[in-house]
């Protein structure tokens, strides 16, 4: 990802956090205390987000030095030290949330992406995001997703055509809304058709799509779907797919699962801060 992103990211949160300073720790850390503080894994996770670090500690004080233990997209064990920095206390200190808050979040949404990769790497499907994601945060969440192994679906409405429910409503149809789109459509683009039956897939094949999304269809429907489309298009499955029914809906031989879940769903994971003193 871009460093003005990671800065960005920085910004806005140590402009939330220490705001015009950091009050208990400017009465109860002197200017010159030195010290080093541990970045730490208390649960087994895959890290995510490391560049933060630096992002955070390069506006509040330069000379604080920073040392990477782990790699983004590392599987980590408790215990395990993911980065140190050292310098004045009083700069580790104001940091340190905005840096655990980053941290936390999007090795949370890497790790339950792996997890979910890891359950089908023995099937061609790949594992999509969404556009699910808070508001102003895509660009993280959607980083998290790729370093946890996942794919990115379209970043916005701007680089791909999805037709969805709502426009074939608005419009009169699918055949209205599939034949406006043909002939204006960018050279190139990726179109994409939303179905939620059976019934309405010869009507999409017909219209020369690029890809089908199976949206909120059984596990068996889905299946007849596939056997169905034969190949001729991308197949990709979405709608209330989790961990439990993953596995079943990937052995249907859709080419794509896309889940909501990875990213509004995704926990926080443990890691913690732990300094020493150095005298």
């Amino acid at each position: 990802m871009l460093i003005q992103a990671w800065h960005k990211l920085a910004q806005q949160g140590l402009e939330e956090d220490v705001g015009h300073g950091d009050i208990t720790t400017e009465l109860t850390i002197p200017k010159d205390l030195q010290g080093t503080m541990n970045f730490t894994a208390r649960q087994e996770l895959v890290i995510c987000g490391l560049p933060i670090i630096q992002a955070v500690y390069d506006q509040l004080n330069p000379a604080v030095s920073i040392c990477l233990y782990r790699q983004e997209g590392e599987k980590c064990q408790p215990q395990d030290v993911v980065a140190s920095v050292k310098g004045p206390v009083q700069s580790l200190l104001m940091g340190e949330r905005v840096v655990l808050n980053v941290l936390t979040w999007l090795s949370g949404i890497a790790t339950i992406t792996r997890a979910m990769v890891d359950k089908i790497s023995d099937l061609p499907v790949k594992i999509l995001d969404t556009r699910k994601t808070r508001p102003g945060q895509r660009i993280y969440e959607k980083y998290a997703v790729k370093v946890g192994g996942g794919h990115n679906h379209r970043f916005g409405l701007y680089d791909a055509i999805l037709v969805k429910d709502n426009h074939v409503a608005a419009k009169g149809g699918m055949v209205n809304a599939l034949h406006d789109i043909r002939r204006h459509a960018p050279h190139g683009m990726f179109i994409e058709v939303e179905v939620d039956r059976l019934e309405q897939i010869p009507e999409v094949l017909a219209a020369q799509v690029d890809g089908i999304l199976l949206d909120n269809m059984s596990v068996e429907e889905v299946r007849q779907a596939v056997l169905y489309i034969n190949h001729r298009v991308f197949v990709e499955a979405s709608g209330g797919i989790n961990p439990a029914n993953l596995r079943e809906m990937a052995e249907t031989g859709v080419d794509a699962i896309s889940l909501g879940y990875i990213t509004h769903s995704a926990p926080y994971v443990d890691i913690g801060a732990d300094w020493e003193v150095t005298e």
